[in-house]
């Protein structure tokens, strides 16, 4: 066994999850690790004990959070990071802090989950015009987008992954088109980030929003919001808090001036104790690196594709390895049925529209796959 699979075992064997079922749903939710627990453990002790008050140490662990996440997806500035609850409070803060004006453009896909739709969708009551990137054959290409911009499209927003079939967007010429064309470039990156690497400023991404209880493995309502300077610059806060401007700390100084980091995106107190495991989880994340992370699953996602050809079951994921993430989806005659077979043998995936949706962690393994597709051969 080599040290870097010895590694990815080890961070397995902290999730009590695996051993009592094969848990290939992490595009829904991750199962959280006993280090975790730990962590959380430890915050109660010393919530519930004098003095009581941890504020100052947080903050300087949600400091270094900042840092990690701009390592992860190489922002320039920590400053560029503003602590969010989930993916739909970064893209409406987006949405909902430019300035639009009446016949102002907006591209989307057919392929969105609603989070990084209705946010816009929101701006059609103050004129804003909505135009409709049709996928083909699972995709969507700069050949589909480009004949909807127009002078007036002001913003593009697309997802890193795609919820449904995985298919990975190729961020970097899509970003490349909205810096020629004066596009805001915005991305949803729940389904891909903190196991596919990532570049916001190689590819020209002006916010990249995500929640971290998917793939990063972090508890719910976390999450972080990416705006490069541009952009935050151009975002008026629709909503303002006590620590969203500057000498905040002042506390009968009524002036409402708003931050010039995103910080002026956080309007109050945190969720101190989810972002603690944050912080725990994207430590060993980096340690175990992103690339060797993705390397994985891509291996494993290899061998379940190639059982699955040999079973004649209908692929809707795009498999070649450019297109492709942690997930696999499939079409099968009553879905259902399959799906509850699967649940009832211990194997965890998600039914969406119809879809059997495998979506698969470096903390898989190929056991995992193989007896997945031995079940699969059974039932059909």
């Amino acid at each position: 066994m080599s040290i870097k699979e010895k590694k990815f075992l080890d961070f397995r064997s902290t999730f009590p999850a695996y051993s009592q079922a094969i848990y290939m749903n992490h595009a829904a939710v991750s199962p959280l690790s006993k280090n975790v627990r730990d962590i959380l453990t430890n915050y109660w002790e010393k919530r519930s004990h004098i003095p009581v008050d941890v504020y100052p140490s947080i903050m300087d662990t949600i400091e270094e959070l900042k840092k990690m996440i701009c390592g992860m997806i190489h922002a320039k500035n920590s400053d560029e990071i503003a602590i969010i609850p989930n993916t739909s409070s970064g893209l409406n803060i987006i949405a909902s802090g430019l300035k639009w004006e009446k016949g102002d453009r907006i591209i989307l896909n057919t392929m969105e989950f609603p989070a990084n739709v209705y946010p816009f969708m929101n701006l059609e009551k103050r004129g804003v015009i909505i135009d409709w990137v049709k996928p083909v054959n699972g995709q969507i290409q700069i050949k589909e987008i480009k004949p909807l911009v127009t002078n007036r499209t002001r913003l593009l927003s697309i997802s890193f992954v795609q919820f449904l079939n995985g298919f990975k967007a190729d961020l970097e010429a899509i970003g490349m088109l909205c810096k020629q064309k004066d596009i805001w470039f915005v991305v949803d990156g729940i389904q891909g980030v903190g196991v596919i690497p990532v570049d916001v400023v190689k590819c020209n991404i002006d916010a990249f929003a995500s929640g971290g209880h998917k793939w990063l493995m972090w508890p719910m309502g976390t999450g972080f919001l990416y705006t490069n300077r541009k952009l935050l610059a151009s975002i008026e806060p629709t909503y303002a808090g006590w620590l969203s401007v500057k000498n905040s700390w002042d506390f009968f100084d009524y002036k409402l001036n708003f931050l010039d980091t995103a910080e002026k995106f956080q309007p109050g107190t945190l969720n101190f104790m989810g972002l603690i495991a944050a912080h725990k989880m994207l430590s060993t994340f980096l340690e175990l690196k992103i690339e060797n992370i993705f390397h994985r699953i891509l291996s494993l996602t290899d061998i379940l594709l190639h059982g699955l050809n040999k079973l004649s079951i209908k692929i809707i994921t795009p498999e070649h390895r450019s297109l492709r993430s942690g997930i696999i989806s499939i079409e099968l005659p009553d879905p259902e049925k399959i799906f509850n077979e699967l649940y009832a043998n211990h194997i965890f995936v998600s039914l969406r529209e119809g879809v059997i949706r495998f979506s698969i962690h470096c903390t898989n393994t190929i056991d995992d796959i193989e007896k997945t597709l031995q079940y699969l051969k059974k039932i059909i």
